[in-house]
């Protein structure tokens, strides 16, 4: 499909022109369609036109598809991570910095919001860690369908907006690998600011476009992808944040858990090389063997106060 693309701002300095490129646009020749919003798919390359602010550091892609046509091209994506080699690390991985937010920060456990929140695993390790009253918002229609019996009513299928909400009724909102893809971060956190409990807090996991992986594998690296609005590293989540009136506590490199099967998946090789790759872990049976690594993601903890 063809859609017609906009310009964006840098989200913290509100600027159009005043950025350098990066990368030039690759995007499909047969038009934009569901396939690449698909969370967590296969290597395609595509992403827009990449460009990072002169003044504050901010990459961003631009232009991009407008927002009145990304819920739909999110409502018919596909989820793609529902086996245990994807959902069990990324429980684990999320779940380890719920704990620890909760265990020193001392956090109320009456509500807890997912924004993003896939087929709700996120939802369950809440549960498992004492939320009584849980929610997650996602607006991949197939990603719901997938989701557990218990969890699926617990979903609120759509964008995250301001009428989702009533003001002041979460202690906890997690979003992750979400705020990369939110073409208006600005908004997005206001809502999320509106929406906490006073004291309430934020925490988020993100791709940071200045990790090792990202500044060796270049424009090869998973975050350029077309589903990414803004790329963040540790000082610009952190600016954006306060600029939005969040105290911030901590901005921290990321220690993943993650598959073997996924780290193949992530390399930039060719199809050939990768499906040759596949078959020899398959083999040995080492796709779902999980390592603990920093492979390029930041996190932040944030409070309302």
């Amino acid at each position: 499909m063809m859609f017609m693309l906009i310009q964006t701002r840098c989200a913290i300095c509100n600027t159009l022109d005043n950025a350098r490129l990066l990368y030039k646009e690759r995007l499909p020749s047969e038009g934009i369609g569901s396939e690449p919003y698909a969370p967590r798919r296969k290597r395609d390359y595509y992403h827009y036109k990449m460009v990072k602010c002169n003044t504050c550091g901010l990459v961003r892609s631009d232009p991009i598809i407008g927002h009145q046509d990304l819920p739909k091209l999110y409502h018919d994506s596909k989820c793609t991570y529902t086996d245990v080699n994807e959902n069990t690390p990324l429980k684990k991985t999320y779940g380890k910095y719920l704990e620890y937010l909760i265990e020193n920060f001392g956090v109320e456990k009456d509500s807890y919001l997912d924004i993003g929140c896939a087929n709700g695993f996120m939802l369950e390790r809440a549960q498992e860690l004492g939320f009584t009253n849980i929610v997650g918002v996602e607006p991949s229609h197939d990603a719901i369908e997938r989701a557990g019996i218990n969890i699926r009513p617990k979903i609120k299928e759509g964008m995250f907006d301001e009428n989702m909400f009533e003001p002041e009724q979460f202690d906890v909102i997690t979003f992750f690998q979400t705020f990369d893809h939110v073409t208006d971060p600005n908004k997005f956190l206001e809502n999320c600011h509106r929406t906490l409990k006073h004291n309430g807090f934020v925490l988020a996991i993100n791709h940071n476009v200045n990790s090792l992986s990202a500044k060796i594998l270049g424009e090869r690296s998973p975050i350029f992808d077309i589903g990414h609005a803004y790329l963040y590293d540790l000082k610009t989540m952190r600016t954006i944040f306060e600029k939005n009136h969040f105290k911030v506590h901590s901005v921290f490199p990321v220690k993943n858990t993650i598959s073997i099967g996924r780290i193949i998946q992530l390399l930039p090789t060719g199809k050939k090389t990768s499906k040759m790759l596949e078959k020899i872990i398959s083999k040995t049976g080492l796709e779902s063997v999980n390592l603990p690594l920093y492979v390029g993601n930041l996190g932040i903890i944030a409070q309302r106060l």
